[in-house]
């Protein structure tokens, strides 16, 4: 089973307290239940907790207690349900898909009725409800950034969805452009400055050191997910996974490709650690005050947080070691536990419904 393959990251576990990790578990169920995203049946819900969602929230903001980590576990089963639900028959039809992604993503422009109830949509609601208590706290300029952060994220899953279509194996140059926009680490590392009532300054993330990190981040744990989830993606029709491009344009065995693969998250582990050392000068010739240079110090020991979380979630989740429960032969390969299957979107201007 590929999700048995270890890379030996060099990355630290955070140190998680079982009592939040309950509480992030539960949340999970609750939350999605009360905005109508999780069908009401015991088999959804023992699905749904199978996916260890509490394991990545409480991993990405350790620190974080109360209503501070249910804002961080939200946004975790926000993503997950955004992407099973833009797997499903939303995603393959174009017009459909743009009308729920430009829906969402007026969310977190402000604009008027964007944070009203919408009984008729339940993921706008929830989306809606979400982006209000992470918004609350925080400065326009953190407004600003992670609303676009957001809706970049929401775009990217029409690009996936294309790719998904087209059903064209991508270069490897063409993946990893690709997975730099559909990985939601940038979504997170928002979301952790929210959870720990911190912000980080424009200075340190638009640095190029800082913005090279976070392209690391994301190729390490593009490749890891890949391969640990290789065998989900194949059964579901997916093409844009690292495995199947090695395999499929290159003429690789799987075995070749996954130590290949394996090669290039130890060149790219050892990088972040080296461009990591040279942090402290950074900080210097950006003039950074104690309050901020811990700030970005938090900020890139995140980063090395979610790579180990992420990775050791990828091996335990259900969603790569176990089938999801089906209901029909048609949705043998989607997650059947979503409450809604066609939400109310308006059809976009000169678009085809279905």
């Amino acid at each position: 089973m590929p999700t048995r393959v270890d890379f030996h990251l060099p990355f630290q576990a955070p140190v998680t307290r079982p009592s939040e990790v309950e509480r992030a578990r539960l949340r999970t169920v609750d939350w999605a239940r009360e905005h109508g995203l999780l069908k009401p049946t015991d088999e959804s819900v023992r699905y749904f907790l199978s996916m260890r969602l509490a394991d990545v929230a409480t991993g990405f903001s350790p620190d974080a207690r109360g209503a501070d980590l249910d804002v961080m576990t939200d946004l975790i089963t926000w993503t997950a349900v955004c992407d099973d639900f833009f797997d499903g028959p939303v995603g393959d039809d174009p017009a459909r898909a743009m009308a729920a992604v430009t829906e969402l993503a007026r969310v977190t422009t402000g604009a008027a009725g964007a944070t009203a109830a919408h009984p008729g949509n339940p993921l706008v609601s929830a989306t809606a409800d979400l982006w209000a208590r992470m918004a609350e706290p925080m400065s326009d300029r953190w407004r600003l950034r992670a609303g676009r952060n957001w809706r970049r994220f929401l775009l990217s899953f029409l690009a996936e969805a294309d790719a998904r279509r087209a059903r064209r194996i991508p270069t490897v140059t063409e993946y990893f452009r690709l997975r730099q926009e559909t990985m939601a680490m940038y979504v997170y590392l928002d979301a952790a400055e929210r959870s720990d009532h911190r912000e980080v300054p424009e200075a340190v993330l638009s640095s190029e050191a800082v913005r090279e990190l976070l392209a690391l981040e994301i190729e390490i744990l593009a490749c890891c997910n890949d391969v640990h989830s290789v065998e989900h993606e194949e059964a579901r029709g997916d093409t844009h996974n690292l495995v199947l491009v090695l395999e499929r344009r290159e003429g690789l065995s799987r075995d070749d490709a996954i130590e290949r693969i394996r090669g290039w998250v130890h060149e790219r582990s050892e990088r972040f650690l080296a461009v990591r050392a040279g942090l402290p000068r950074l900080w210097a010739a950006l003039g950074l005050t104690p309050a901020e240079r811990a700030a970005a110090e938090a900020h890139v020991t995140t980063m090395t947080h979610q790579m180990r979380v992420t990775y050791d979630w990828s091996r335990a989740t259900a969603r790569y070691t176990a089938p999801a429960p089906v209901t029909a032969a048609a949705e043998a390969t989607r997650p059947p536990y979503l409450a809604f299957a066609q939400p109310a979107v308006p059809a976009v201007p000169g678009g085809r419904g279905r």
